[in-house]
């Protein structure tokens, strides 16, 4: 567990790390289901051990939210796996007990002061602290908040509780961190794409579909600097250099592959600062090409 805070600025927009947990360990077959042992040992030179866990190759990652504060807003993106939430056992969503919002707290911020929570999608390592738990029922954690979903991921995911299309976990997920704060009003459903009113000037949903279906990214523009903000759209650096490798459960393969080619030819050598849901310390860099590919630097 850590408690790293690397803050950013971009024009007048400050962007830090809010980390729940600052070391995961995956096997790579487990993130990206068609990775190989020689694919991975192929590209372990650039990776290095930041990315690559010396010895067990094992592809490390990092659960954590983006906390941007601008001139008029303090938003949230992402909000993690959250404490005591029931996930079947699953490591390392699984009733955890972390000191996340004490982590907030250091950077200044407690959760009445958020006026903005962006859900990128409603995977459970991505809405967990939308919620705590309080006497016994899940109440908002950001009482003043709004919280930003994609209509289209709202519409999948409400079907798919219904239908009990998806997981167990993911259907518990949905129920017990995204229904409450739409039950006390305070979600907003959105198109995922373009300005929307709740944010500052410089600000645009950035449409990422294809691990889920109305999974949304962020784009931050401000004082001539600009960075996106990805969520899964991309697990690990390595699918810089192959990005066929499909992340697990992914909704439309097709469609994620084509979102982080996006993601690629967007940030590839420029000065684009790419913050992603699950890159170690220190998250954020630049995309860079590489032969007939690209690569990833980090700050």
């Amino acid at each position: 567990m850590g408690d790293a805070m690397q803050s950013q600025q971009i024009g007048s927009v400050a962007i830090d790390t809010v980390v729940e947990m600052a070391r995961w360990t995956v096997d790579p077959n487990w993130l990206l289901p068609p990775a190989t042992r020689d694919g991975v040992q192929s590209e372990i030179d650039w990776l290095g051990s930041r990315c690559v866990e010396p010895g067990t190759e094992k592809f490390i990652l990092s659960l954590h939210s983006f906390l941007i504060r601008t001139p008029h807003h303090t938003i949230l993106f992402d909000t993690c796996c959250g404490n005591d939430k029931e996930r079947g056992g699953a490591f390392p969503f699984h009733r955890l007990s972390t000191p996340y919002l004490d982590r907030l707290a250091a950077a200044g911020v407690q959760p009445e002061a958020v006026d903005i929570v962006m859900c990128t999608h409603l995977h459970a390592d991505h809405i967990g602290w939308n919620t705590r738990l309080r006497n016994g029922r899940w109440v908002p954690t950001f009482p003043n908040t709004k919280y930003i979903i994609s209509r289209k991921e709202n519409d999948y995911w409400t079907k798919a509780v219904r239908e009990e299309t998806e997981i167990p976990m993911a259907i518990t997920a949905y129920n017990d961190s995204v229904a409450p704060v739409i039950e006390t009003g305070q979600a907003v459903l959105v198109e995922d794409d373009g300005a929307h009113d709740l944010f500052d000037d410089g600000f645009r949903l950035f449409p990422l579909n294809g691990h889920t279906p109305g999974h949304t990214g962020l784009l931050v523009t401000d004082g001539g600097r600009r960075a996106l903000l990805t969520g899964d759209a991309i697990h690990h650096p390595v699918q810089f250099a192959r990005p066929e490798w499909g992340s697990i459960g992914e909704v439309d393969a097709a469609a994620a592959l084509i979102s982080r080619r996006h993601i690629i030819e967007f940030c590839a050598d420029t000065d684009t600062l790419l913050l992603t849901g699950h890159f170690p310390d220190p998250t954020a860099g630049h995309v860079y090409s590489h032969g007939n590919g690209a690569r990833f630097r980090f700050l």
